[in-house]
């Protein structure tokens, strides 16, 4: 993977008190500034603290949005910011999307328990999880089928460092995928049809290829010498997931950072975490974050979220990339990309060649559940199992978000 960022905007993201004005934000952008700044690693909990102080919300934060961000890991002086702001709305409306149970009707805010925390698994045990996870990336590959898919890559600039993204661009990729050996090409740029590679896309925001399977493949190839460690428990989706943290140095890893302002690139060391179902080792969740960049190269951080869920390629299900986040930071711009993999059928001969995609992006994915609180049991049940997808959805049924879809017909010859 190739890690790319311009770096054009010259804004500031200041965390000192005393330099920031009060910046209104609701509650959902209050959340995406914690995460962002938690994701991206480079503030101190007194800084984002001190951040999150400077926020004037234009409505109620509840102890339900608290507890949400507790699982992200925030520092106990941004929770006490946090309940601060939460005392300061507390006659405010709560957000739309909330439930009057969720944000806590007409009641005085409570705070809730904080969930206990679960035992880890023996030692034994522990190994026993991690191999049958590295026994499923393994044979990750060797289970798929021959397909293709879209790539919509969806680009956003923040140019202030408070949660305000805007649109950089949207790229739409052919992705195929068969015996073994993968295609890549960019097809769509902005609603514009183009023929070129992701690494000569000039849009003003970051890029980014190898998400697909290049992730887990290196993660757990020998050759990279990763140091696995347990972490946690957690759900992820609904289900309960055993997490594991990992490790690769900079002298076996594959991945690079490429500045395209300043023509410098230079291979990185890694860390993140494995979500994975420990009954069977199925891999749903990995997170990546560069580690030990240079002060001298001009990206400072960068991170990414990539999530695994069930996919219908002709009647059969596979477990399968549906979407992944990507944050970077150049000097005092940062960026953001939603990436989603659409439109999943099966490849055949010449279809990647001769199929003809429709320019424009689809509607984006709508939020996945996060991370909820780690279970209160030592492990997880033995039956614990995707869900089955669902059926062609009736016509007098809701669509679910989820639903992929449907491609336009072949052009007809000439």
């Amino acid at each position: 993977m190739i890690l790319n960022m311009w770096v054009r905007l010259c804004l500031g993201f200041v965390f000192a008190g005393s330099l920031l004005a009060q910046i209104q934000m609701n509650v959902e952008q209050l959340k995406e500034f914690v995460r962002s700044s938690i994701s991206m690693g480079h503030t101190t909990d007194k800084q984002l603290a001190a951040g999150v102080r400077q926020i004037q919300l234009t409505e109620k934060l509840t102890d339900a949005a608290i507890i949400d961000l507790q699982t992200v890991a925030v520092g106990p002086k941004t929770v006490e910011a946090l309940k601060a702001l939460r005392d300061q709305t507390a006659s405010m409306k709560p957000p739309a999307h909330e439930t009057p149970a969720a944000a806590g009707g007409d009641e005085a805010p409570q705070v809730a328990p904080k969930p206990p925390t679960a035992p880890p698994p023996s030692p034994a045990r522990q190994e026993e999880i991690l191999q049958s996870i590295k026994d499923y990336a393994e044979n990750y590959t060797k289970k798929l089928p021959n397909f293709f898919c879209v790539e919509v890559t969806r680009q956003f600039v923040d140019p202030n460092g408070a949660a305000n993204y805007r649109n950089a661009g949207t790229i739409l990729a052919k992705l195929g995928y068969n015996d073994g050996q993968s295609q890549y090409k960019v097809y769509s740029i902005n609603g514009k049809l183009v023929d070129t590679t992701m690494e000569q896309v000039k849009t003003g925001g970051a890029t980014s290829t190898g998400e697909f399977y290049h992730l887990m493949q290196t993660i757990f190839d020998p050759v990279s010498e990763t140091d696995f460690h347990w972490d946690h428990w957690a759900k992820l989706r609904d289900r309960r997931m055993a997490i594991y943290n990992y490790f690769i140095d900079s002298a076996h890893s594959i991945w690079y950072l490429e500045d395209k302002n300043s023509d410098q690139r230079i291979k990185t060391a890694y860390k993140g975490l494995i979500y994975a179902d420990p009954s069977t080792g199925e891999i749903d969740r990995i997170t990546f974050e560069a580690v030990d960049l240079p002060k001298s190269f001009p990206i400072n951080k960068t991170s990414e979220v990539l999530d695994y869920d069930l996919v219908t390629i002709q009647g059969q299900p596979f477990v399968l990339p549906l979407s992944a986040k990507l944050w970077m930071k150049s000097g005092r711009e940062s960026s953001k990309n939603e990436i989603e993999f659409r439109m999943f059928r099966k490849f055949e001969a010449d279809s990647f060649i001769k199929y003809d995609l429709d320019p424009n992006a689809p509607p984006p994915l709508s939020e996945n559940k996060g991370d909820e609180p780690p279970p209160t049991s030592a492990e997880p049940s033995k039956s614990s199992e995707p869900a089955k997808p669902a059926d062609a959805t009736p016509a007098a049924k809701k669509p679910s978000p989820w639903d992929l879809p449907t491609l336009p017909p072949p052009p007809p010859p000439k």
